[in-house]
């Protein structure tokens, strides 16, 4: 009973702080289990009967440890797990139910690159190497925009994922890898969350929205910490966007919250924390169909429980298609 109070009191403080504002796998959990987007979610949605059609790749440099450093951490924390760096490549497809009702799919690979994992076992350090790359889980979405007019747009988030990513990786000794560390959690889980769009100029934009994702257990009775993001992006078209090829700088606030993993109805010391990034972009408008967007996160604050590796910064870049 006392998780769920702790969990309602955390998602009212979600919206809020969405109605303050108004008045978007990282951290040491280096799967996409742990995460899902990391850009803002606008309350904009698809006219009716359009498509769209996305594609993007997501980079996250980590903190690099030696193999010594990694010795050192085994030996304090009990165990430690490494990587120097992860790829997520997304495919998304969106449909226009109505002009205020768009439904959305997503999935994607997963890619990961000289991961090592460490556990300490009677006095001596065992480290171990995977290659945890695969398909990752599905997730379908919706987005109900409920109110429109000269003070902006607003709109629910919802989303379901379904486990049909790959959750039965091995390392070299034929042990199977923790649900972090798979491209996929084996559960089912469950997002919710309010988005705001505004322009203030005809060239000047504003977007924010909050998100809680709700994770239930998945699989070796493992459960990965639930998810709260905060993002805020703002930009200026240089170009008017019915005038191709257009362009806008963006800038970003991604604000995320990972509560701790549990294990047997246990909490990960190692685990969960706060993490602040700030992202400046491009955004390109190439025809009045399709564009193409980049992205870097920068942390600039990084608040993680216990012993893990930190983020030094991530990449983002991604292709649309509308029709």
């Amino acid at each position: 009973m006392g998780i769920i109070n702790r969990r309602f009191k955390y998602v009212c403080s979600l919206f809020v702080l969405l109605l303050l504002l108004c008045g978007t796998n990282v951290d040491a959990n280096h799967g996409p289990g742990t995460g899902g987007g990391a850009t803002t979610i606008p309350a904009i949605t698809l006219k009716s009967g359009t498509f769209s059609l996305g594609l993007r790749t997501e980079l996250t440099e980590f903190e690099s440890i030696s193999d010594s450093k990694l010795l050192r951490k085994a030996e304090k924390a009990g165990s430690f797990d490494v990587i120097d760096r992860t790829f997520i490549h997304t495919v998304e497809m969106g449909y226009g139910i109505t002009d205020d009702l768009t439904f959305g799919l997503s999935f994607g690979w997963f890619e990961a690159i000289n991961f090592r994992e460490s556990e300490l076992e009677d006095d001596e350090v065992e480290v171990f190497q995977a290659n945890p790359d695969g398909i990752t889980d599905l997730w379908l979405s919706g987005k109900y925009r409920f109110w429109r007019g000269h003070q902006g747009h607003y709109a629910f988030l919802a989303g379901v994922k379904f486990p049909t990513g790959v959750d039965d990786k091995e390392n070299n000794h034929g042990e199977k890898l923790e649900a972090v560390e798979q491209p996929g959690s084996g559960s089912y889980d469950f997002a919710t969350g309010l988005a705001y769009s505004r322009w203030f100029t005809e060239k000047w934009t504003l977007d924010t929205n909050v998100h809680y994702t709700f994770r239930t257990e998945g699989a070796r009775d493992f459960e990965i910490g639930d998810r709260m993001d905060w993002n805020l992006a703002t930009a200026y078209q240089v170009v008017q966007r019915n005038k191709y090829p257009n362009f806008a700088p963006v800038g970003e606030i991604n604000v995320r919250y990972l509560f701790r993993d549990e294990e047997d109805g246990e909490d990960i010391k190692d685990s969960g924390g706060t993490t602040v990034f700030l992202s400046p972009g491009v955004r390109v408008g190439v025809t009045s169909h399709l564009g193409i967007g980049a992205s870097v996160f920068f942390p600039v604050f990084q608040n993680l429980n216990g012993e893990q590796q930190e983020t030094d910064f991530k990449a983002v870049v991604g292709v649309s298609y509308g029709f």
